[in-house]
Parts: structure tokens; sequence; C-alpha cells
């Protein structure tokens, strides 16, 4: 009888380990571009949950109680890192959870590494809302995504490193795959991705595909979202808000004016006719519209120009059944081609 007793206590013991073993991390994001990219790195290892799923507008999210207590539980915090997130100060404070504090082993900064765009000397808040720290809607390039989920990787090795080989391996798929949805099967096989990024982040990729190989271009190699994206490279057009940075650097858009008279700053009537006064100089198709910003100063300009508003979500957003950042991707792309 004793020794069924200690038999009994050693299976015991021996399934609360594995049950501890296998207790899975958990992830809160500020974005939901985050989360889906952290899902994608962490696979079943981790319980990955967002502050805001894709259709509020990033730069004001209410600190809801029940936010707080999601970070209180977190074992990592995945933001932005420059200052698009100043909401979450509030949410971080309340949550008392030394876990995710900045420099903590918790937090990850996503924007590390990321060639950030139309950074400031100073601050000045008569030019409207802006960010010091450079323009942080870093999500909408794909090239950033690489180093989003790079920096995810880091931070998920340093709270569970015994996975660490599960993670770098999700990594180097997520990206590998990038590389193919960007640039296509063929050009990837012949450079590997890492080169031909480097080449179109420093804007010399489409010099470099006008070279020949076997008697034709290399452009004509081109696949992925680049080519599908062809039709409109060099287009101008006019957006909202400063939320096209990244896209329109990858993608070749020539952003030549915003709705906004500065960032963060509603339209007056006067830089409504003054927008209207471009697009009709410039014969300009179309205007860029993040989904949570208003809609009656896109469609006072499109009633007196014939322009067209195309609205999209900036973030992945499930409630219009884009799961992904490659479906959000595909989205933007067809939806813009559409109208210009």
């Amino acid at each position: 009888m004793k020794r069924q007793v200690i038999s009994l206590l050693l299976v015991m013991v021996t399934m609360t380990a594995v049950a501890i073993g296998n207790k899975q991390i958990r992830i809160v994001c500020s974005f939901s571009d985050y989360a889906s990219i952290a899902k994608e790195i962490a696979g079943d290892e981790a319980v990955v949950e967002m502050i805001s799923s894709g259709e509020s507008d990033p730069h004001f999210i209410p600190p809801k109680p029940s936010y707080a207590i999601m970070l209180n539980k977190a074992d990592m915090w995945v933001t932005t890192g420059l200052d698009l997130e100043q909401w979450s100060t509030t949410l971080i404070d309340r949550a008392h959870n030394s876990k995710i504090m900045d420099g903590a082993i918790g937090f990850v900064s996503v924007s590390d590494g990321v060639t950030i765009l139309e950074k400031v000397d100073k601050a000045d808040r008569s030019e409207g809302d802006v960010h010091l720290m450079g323009n942080p809607h870093i999500n909408t390039s794909p090239l950033n995504w690489k180093i989003i989920a790079k920096n995810i990787t880091v931070g998920l090795i340093k709270v569970d490193p015994e996975n660490a080989d599960i993670y770098e391996h999700n990594r180097d798929a997520f990206i590998d795959r990038i590389d193919h949805a960007l640039f296509g099967d063929e050009l990837v096989d012949m450079f590997g991705g890492e080169t031909l990024s480097m080449l179109l982040l420093n804007h010399t990729l489409f010099t470099f595909l006008e070279k020949e190989y076997k008697g034709k271009k290399l452009v004509d190699l081109l696949g992925g979202w680049l080519k599908d994206a062809l039709p409109i490279r060099g287009s101008r057009i006019i957006a909202y808000h400063k939320n096209w940075a990244y896209f329109s650097d990858i993608f070749g858009l020539d952003i030549v004016g915003f709705i906004e008279p500065k960032p963060g700053i509603p339209p007056s009537a006067k830089h409504v006719r003054y927008i209207v006064n471009l697009i009709k100089e410039q014969d300009i198709k179309a205007m860029l519209v993040a989904s949570y910003f208003e809609k009656k100063s896109p469609q006072m300009i499109e009633d007196r120009t014939g322009i067209k508003a195309v609205y999209l979500p900036l973030f992945v957003n499930k409630q219009m059944d884009i799961d992904n950042n490659f479906e959000l991707m595909d989205y933007w792309i067809r939806q813009i081609k559409q109208n210009i």
C-alpha cells in the first residue's frame, strides 16, 4: 500500500512538472499587426492578445481597466517603441507588472533597427501632433515586418530560452515567406531576400533590375507584391495623415498633399479648398484614408473633384476578414490599384 501511495505521488509530481513546463507564455501587443506576427513566431508556445484589434486610431486608445488586467498577467509587452503609444504609459503603471516595464526582460520595442522616416530636430507644437522620434507607422512596410519579427524573437528567447530553436525556426520561415510574397520566387531564388531587401530599402532595386540576364531584363522576373503594384508606382496621391510613408517608400507612391493641414489638426475650409485646387491642377486620382478617420472631409473633396477616397484599414482587422499581415497587404494593393 505504501509503495502504491509513493508511486501515485511520483506520477502526480511528474504530471505537475509537465504541466508547468508546457505552460504557455502570455504576450500582449499594442496593435493587431504585432499580434499577428507574434503568433507566427510563437506558435503554440504562447497566448497572444492585443490592446487594439485594428479598427481604432492608434494614437488614441482609451485606458480601459481590462487592458491593465491583461498587462498585469503578461510575460511580454510588444509595442512600437517610438512615441505612438503614449496612451500605454497609464496602462503600464496600472498593471503593476515589473516584467514588462521599459528595459525589463519582457519589454519588446519592435522598431529597434527600423530605418525611421521623417525624423524631426526639435519639438514644435505649432506644427501639429509631431512625432519627435520620426514617423511611427512602421507596420505599412513589409520590410519592417521582418525587423519586427526579429525583435519579437529576441524577446521570446529572453522570456522562454528553452524554446529558442522553435522561435528562430518560425522567424526564419516568416521572413522567407515575406521575401517570396514581396519579390516573387525567381528573384529570391537567384539573389536571396536579404540582398533584394537592401536594394529596395536603398531605392536602387529597380535600377538593378534593368540589367539583362539571359537576354531579358531582370525586372521581367519580378513577382509578388512589387509586380502587382507596378501599375501604381510613381502615382501621385493625397493622404489624410502620414500613415502611408513607409508603404509609399517601398511601392513608389508620391504623396503630394495631406487632408490634415498639419498632423493631428482637423482640416479647415481653407485647407480643403487648397487640396481641391491641388487635385485639379495635378489631376490626382486617389486619396488614401485610414478607415478610422472622419469621412466628412474626404467626401467633400470627392464631391468637388471626382477623386476617389480609398478607405483602408491601417492594421490587421478580423472584422473585415483580414486575419494577417499578408492578407492586409493584398487588400491595400488591390484597393489602390482599383482606384488609380
